[in-house]
């Protein structure tokens, strides 16, 4: 597993399928993205760098993840969001705007939701 990837997921108790995985990491990087909006807010740009450097580096592994030959159009799908979603951290960073997070957090919240669901009724 990649280094980024295990670090940032490390859990108390490890998930069960890949599917309860990406459902913890998506979790994670909203609650980052919140977290992130918040350092912004309160002028904490050092904070604020360190945790959009640790969710570029989580997007960037789940956009290299997909698999583009057999994933039809759901990896299609995820490839443009996760594309936006590097375009926006990029636009946060360079003008410490919250805005392009909140963005994100729109984008990322149904996909999350949708993998939470598969997660619940396979559990």
């Amino acid at each position: 597993m990649n280094p980024y990837l295990k670090a940032y997921t490390s859990l108390d108790s490890e998930p069960s399928s890949k599917e309860e995985l990406l459902v913890e990491v998506y979790e994670r990087l909203l609650e980052k993205l919140r977290l992130a909006i918040l350092a912004i807010k309160e002028g904490n740009v050092k904070q604020k760098a360190e945790i959009l450097s640790k969710v570029t580096d989580v997007i960037v592994i789940l956009k290299a993840s997909l698999d583009m030959e057999n994933g039809g159009e759901i990896a299609k799908s995820l490839d443009a969001v996760y594309a936006f979603c590097l375009d926006r951290l990029l636009r946060a960073n360079a003008h410490n705007d919250s805005k392009p997070l909140e963005e994100i957090i729109e984008v990322l919240t149904p996909v999350y939701e949708g993998f939470k669901e598969v997660v619940q009724k396979k559990g």
